[in-house]
């Protein structure tokens, strides 16, 4: 149901997570905050709105009607942003507005809304949505791209799950640890991939093959030409009356910004890297035959990592579109011997996990290295800085055991995609003391395996697994 506090911008809402849940998207008691902006009145006699309530079509900019007496609107907002722009509030962790909601000013209305913008673009959307005054003082995402990184929910990612709504996709801030699901229209007809680093959705248009670039929060949309054009003429003979192999060929496997402007794809089954900017007709392509995996987007450029190398996008004005060598591997992987490496922004640095097979009968050995971009190398580290990582064939993901208690620091937690998935694929791993925990097997799903307990680490761990979300319509 569509929140009446939220007027006709935002179709979002906050819950938070309280019961054992299965293990593709259900988490146990984790987290204990309620994050839902609430109105309240302080006469008993006077009904409430809820959630579920219906409004009148003339309430759907401001839902507040000022000549009702007292009402109050109360925002989830940081108390910083409060002490430093409205000293004068008795109680600095709620805004409360009585009849006239211009009375809070534009200065301190715009402070707040810049300081939320900063923090959470998922915060900044609710506070335009309260009232049209309030939209007027702060900048409306819509007038601008897709790609203002400004409006990136970077903190979000998009929770696996199977059986919900044709439309409704549930969130997960993983710097705060708590949840919202988001109502997305856009995404029918549409196989969805993601989110990129940047939190944002790639879509692929499964009639026209058209690729969009979707922002869940502002609801932008960004069309780019269909993927069919990367395709060569002999995959386009093999796929001519096989739309089912064509979308297996067409599978986003990574995607990114690789410059301000710039969007970079990684379509793993066609072995290609190509490049768009808005307003492009066609795709460039970077690189096309060689084995890529994985690639995202760290610090506005897009990385992968090949057999030897991670490697960079570039893009310039006097020379095409390449990859570039970033630093060397310190020793090739074989794909024969099912050796992985991954990539993950691990606390603002670009870090790579390496996964050694040692032999079907043998534990994986695993070893860490940050990326250094000015000595063009990677330097093996000792432990994640007390973070944790949940790795992925295509996604990777660092958390804080701060916000998520049932993870622990310094140690990695696989996926559940079929490459991490063997016989002595143990996890998780402690990098600290070298300790690691077979995984305890407890049936299938969809012939994947399924393994306990269900808590938040098996949920984190579906995250980054790679797939596409085929979602009915109906």
């Amino acid at each position: 149901m569509a929140n009446p506090l939220l007027g006709g911008e935002s179709s979002t809402q906050w819950y938070s997570p309280s019961t054992r849940l299965s293990a593709h998207h259900k988490w146990r008691d984790w987290t204990n905050q309620l994050q839902i902006p609430v109105l309240e009145t302080n006469r008993s006699t006077q009904q409430i709105p809820t959630w579920e309530a219906k409004r009148a079509r003339s309430c759907a900019l401001c839902p507040l009607d000022p000549v009702h007496h007292e009402w109050y609107v109360t925002l989830r907002l940081p108390l910083q942003f409060f002490t430093s722009c409205c000293p004068l509030i008795a109680n600095p962790t709620r805004l409360f507005l009585r009849r006239d909601w211009t009375n809070l000013g534009d200065g301190p209305a715009g402070l707040i809304a810049d300081g939320l913008l900063t923090n959470d673009v998922a915060d900044y959307m609710c506070f335009r949505a309260v009232c049209r005054t309030w939209r007027l003082w702060s900048t409306d995402p819509r007038k601008h791209g897709v790609l203002d990184r400004r409006f990136h929910p970077r903190q979000w990612i998009m929770v696996r799950q199977k059986g919900s709504p044709a439309c409704r996709r549930d969130f997960m801030n993983v710097s705060a640890g708590y949840c919202r699901y988001v109502n997305l229209p856009e995404l029918r007809g549409h196989d969805v991939f993601g989110p990129t680093t940047e939190g944002l959705l790639v879509l692929l248009d499964r009639t026209t093959w058209v690729v969009r670039i979707l922002n869940p929060f502002t609801r932008q949309v960004l069309d780019l030409p269909p993927a069919t054009t990367l395709l060569s003429c002999n995959d386009l003979e093999l796929t001519d009356f096989r739309n089912n192999l064509r979308r297996d060929l067409l599978q986003v496997s990574g995607a990114g910004l690789a410059a301000d402007s710039t969007i970079a794809v990684h379509f793993r089954e066609i072995r290609t890297v190509a490049i768009i900017k808005p307003g492009d007709v066609k795709w460039t392509v970077v690189d096309r035959g060689r084995s890529i995996l994985p690639a995202l987007s760290f610090a506005g450029r897009f990385y992968c990592a090949t057999t030897e190398a991670v490697m960079v996008v570039e893009t310039s004005t006097d020379q095409p579109p390449r990859l570039a060598i970033v630093a060397k591997l310190n020793r090739p992987f074989s794909r024969m011997m099912m050796d992985t490496v991954h990539l993950v922004e691990n606390d603002g640095e670009l870090t790579l996990v390496d996964r050694e097979c040692k032999g079907s009968r043998n534990p994986r050995k695993y070893e860490v290295y940050r990326v250094d971009m000015h000595a063009r190398k990677i330097v093996p580290v000792h432990g994640l800085g007390g973070r944790a990582v949940f790795i992925g064939i295509e996604l990777a993901l660092s958390v804080s055991p701060s916000v998520f208690s049932s993870v622990n620091a310094d140690t990695i937690y696989l996926g559940f995609d079929e490459m991490l998935r063997g016989y002595m694929d143990y996890s998780p791993i402690n990098l600290m003391d070298g300790t690691s925990e077979p995984r305890r097997f407890k049936g299938s799903r969809n012939g994947v395996p399924l393994y306990g307990p269900q808590g938040v680490d098996d949920c984190l761990s579906w995250s980054v697994t790679g797939y596409r979300d085929e979602s009915n319509d109906n």
